[in-house]
């Protein structure tokens, strides 16, 4: 660190910006400070989407220093620099925090770019047809450049090329995205060091040969890079990559030696003094991350396993970029792409390929669109090669692994780990001659394995970073908006989703439960319970269905159902999903068991030949018996049903008590009758709702008869998601981000 003092600073700023609370960092709104929205907004556009419908303000009246970012139902015709009043049918919210475990923080990614609010309205004014240049002349060029792509090649490569070569992924479908994420190559569509370098360093070897000087060779290619950089949004990856190609021009054009990793300090630095928050963001650590494991970490395996081609050498590469972004993948993303590091050893040498037909194609329009054809015949053939690869290798077995969230401190430990791994290496004052040694012992019989066991530090500390922490009796109320969705872990480590949908949260599957069950590490459900077929608490279940057969999905073993439920038309269709994923389904009815060593599920309702007037009255109800911890679940259970149901145990000689319930009805006034609760008599008692609801649940009445129980109530629409721990004896229960018993 004493011959690299950049690189022992970006350390530091980096460690000091970790230490400190992100919100000294955000930018306030008159939301967050209390005042309220405005009668109207103006501000200037600083940034367009090409839809015309997206739009960024700044200067604005709702605040001093933050972005509000605008989505029109219509497109608009604004330039950047105009100035917009919007004075009617509009709407200001604050970007949404999470309140369940492995949800998107979208404030925090907001934040990063400074975006402090987000604005729903008709249409505006342009009260100042001003525009801003260059940034209106970079917009427009790049929309011209992207309808010239549309001209040649077919949608979705054009799409895929956009993304590519012009950072524009607004137009990628769901199902690109898919393969390229779960199969490890996201990354190719992200302007990064591969594009810039193969762009800055060609033209620069360019002009080089054709006679240029270091001075008139350099300063054109930076100046190109730092335009094509601009040009394509400077992503936190491509501004990293345009940094480090400029310190390496101007180390050649002063006769400097170029350093890499002084090079990616002064990167980092660079972006953390613009925006401090980005110390936390996935994109900057797994950028920044990625160059690291091919400074650091590449050069330690390369001493101890010397690469005898080009191919090993390219895996040893990406050994060291998996061992710094491993963590990080699995700490943002919770699933990792078991086989992407070896399918780019075959698609990232095709990359040079594929960006050289493009941009080809896209020169040639400006002479011929039928010349233009014929490089972009090539281009397209290569993309569709990504994609055929891309999705063979999701078909191979245990292509994506559920790995889970590791918790900080397993990520502290790992990476602590790593450091003193890599120090031991690099302090070693012979270690030149070492390394000379290491090399000649590789030749000799039984040197590999020696070499071998250099590693198992490495391996030790990946298997701290995956080892699961989440064991014992676990159960989570999420918060799913209007709606239910509830998940239970049994001291045997058996999953269960009970119910999971939601009236007001668009795709609760695919956004709160399914990155909760990911986050925990749940690759496969062993039971999907479906109380009744409401939309409130199936929504989400059909999504988590309809991607169990998928790579990523996942998997569920058995739906259980009730007789009333695989009558109804919902019922069915949950039924042919299950079947369509390979899910066995069982019908459950009063007096189904699930029953363990230490766990006991009673199915107490409803009755086998049961006749309800609605869906709510069919209900099913368990009883969670984990040795003397009692839980009750009662779906959209009425006080009808409840009457019944107090009858039946107590002709039976059963007990209803328990510790904690959750109440019926999202806290309806009509379920948790007196007389209920006077048998139930729960200590805690859980109310899943969305936040001003219409409903307008829970209603004051049922909070009135649970607080003369003595019952202590946690509701989702102010707590959040609710996790229940427990013993057997004791429990605790946790609202998200706070211990609340």
């Amino acid at each position: 660190m004493k011959k690299r003092p950049l690189c022992l600073a970006a350390l530091l700023t980096a460690f000091l910006l970790l230490c400190l609370p992100a919100e000294l960092f955000w930018k306030s709104s008159c939301l967050s400070e209390g005042r309220g929205a405005p009668d109207f907004i103006s501000g200037e556009v600083c940034g367009l989407d090409p839809d015309g419908r997206t739009v960024r303000l700044e200067h604005t009246n709702v605040s001093d220093t933050g972005i509000l970012l605008v989505y029109f139902k219509a497109e608009q015709e604004i330039s950047i620099g105009n100035l917009l009043r919007i004075e009617e049918n509009f709407t200001l919210k604050e970007p949404e925090a999470p309140t369940n475990p492995g949800q998107f923080d979208g404030r925090a990614y907001n934040q990063t770019q400074d975006i402090v609010l987000i604005c729903y309205a008709d249409r505006a004014v342009v009260t100042d047809a001003k525009e801003r240049y260059p940034a209106q002349w970079l917009y427009l060029a790049g929309q011209k450049l992207q309808r010239r792509l549309e001209q040649v090649f077919p949608e979705q490569d054009a799409e895929v090329l956009k993304a590519m070569l012009l950072g524009e992924r607004s137009g990628l479908s769901a199902e690109v995205k898919s393969v390229y994420q779960r199969s490890g190559m996201s990354h190719l569509l992200a302007i990064s060091g591969l594009h810039v370098s193969f762009l800055g360093m060609g033209l620069y070897r360019l002009l080089r040969r054709l006679g240029g000087s270091w001075v008139s060779a350099g300063f054109p290619a930076g100046a190109a890079i730092l335009f094509y950089g601009l040009l394509t949004g400077m992503s936190t990856s491509t501004a990293r990559a345009v940094i480090m190609l400029l310190v390496a021009l101007g180390a050649d054009i002063l006769g400097r030696s170029y350093d890499l990793l002084t090079a990616l300090a002064m990167g980092a630095l660079l972006l953390l003094a613009d925006q401090p928050l980005l110390v936390r963001a996935p994109s900057f650590l797994l950028s920044f991350g990625a160059v690291l494991g091919i400074g650091l970490v590449f050069p330690v395996l390369r001493d101890y396993f010397p690469p005898a081609g080009k191919r090993l050498q390219a895996l040893g590469a990406g050994v060291a970029i998996q061992l710094v972004t491993l963590p990080l993948v699995a700490y943002f993303y919770y699933e990792v792409p078991v086989y992407g590091m070896f399918l780019n050893l075959l698609v990232v040498p095709l990359m040079s390929l594929v960006m050289v037909s493009g941009l080809s194609a896209l020169g040639l329009t400006f002479l011929s669109v039928k010349l233009a054809g014929i490089p972009a015949w090539l281009c397209s053939l290569l993309l569709r090669s990504f994609s055929l690869l891309g999705s063979l290798s999701l078909k191979l077995p245990g292509a994506v692994w559920v790995c889970g969230k590791p918790k900080k401190w397993q990520m502290a430990l790992y990476y602590g780990g790593l450091v003193l791994w890599l120090w031991k290496h690099y302090q070693n004052p012979e270690k030149e001659k070492e390394r000379a040694q290491e090399k000649e012992r590789t030749q000799k019989k039984g040197s590999k394995l020696r070499q071998c066991r250099k590693l198992l530090p490495i391996l030790m500390l990946m298997l701290l970073l995956f080892w699961r922490t989440d064991r014992g009796f676990s159960f989570t109320m999420l918060d799913v908006g209007q709606g239910d969705g509830l998940f239970l872990r049994t001291g045997q480590g058996t999953t269960l989703l009970i119910d999971g949908g939601s009236t007001d949260v668009k795709q609760v599957g695919t956004y709160r439960i399914l990155p909760f069950l990911k986050a925990k590490g749940v690759g496969t459900l062993d039971y999907m319970l479906v109380t009744h077929t409401d939309e409130d608490h199936i929504s989400g279940l059909r999504e988590i269905l309809e991607e169990a057969g998928k790579p990523g999905g996942v998997r569920v073993r058995q739906l259980l159902l009730t007789g009333q439920a695989r009558k109804r038309e919902q019922g069915r269709k949950l039924e042919e999903l299950a079947e369509k994923a390979g899910t066995a389904v069982r019908e459950v009815q009063e007096g189904s068991l699930i029953r363990e060593r230490d766990t006991l599920l009673s199915c107490l309702h409803p009755e086998k030949k049961g006749e309800y007037e609605d869906v709510n009255g069919e209900s099913e109800v368990w009883l969670v018996e984990y040795k003397e911890f009692r839980l009750l679940l009662t779906g959209d259970l009425g006080e009808q049903q409840e009457q019944e149901i107090r009858e039946r145990e107590k002709k039976r000689g059963e007990s209803l008590s328990c510790q904690v319930l959750k109440a019926g009805h999202h806290g309806s006034r009509y379920s948790s009758s007196e007389e209920w609760l006077q048998q139930v008599k729960p200590e805690l008692t859980l109310i899943s709702c969305g936040a001003d609801n219409h409903y307008g649940h829970p209603h004051g009445e049922t909070l009135e008869r649970l607080a003369a129980v003595g019952s202590e109530i946690l509701v989702t629409a102010k707590n959040g998601a609710v996790t229940i721990r427990s013993d057997g004896r004791r429990f605790t229960a946790e609202a998200f981000g706070c211990i609340s018993r």
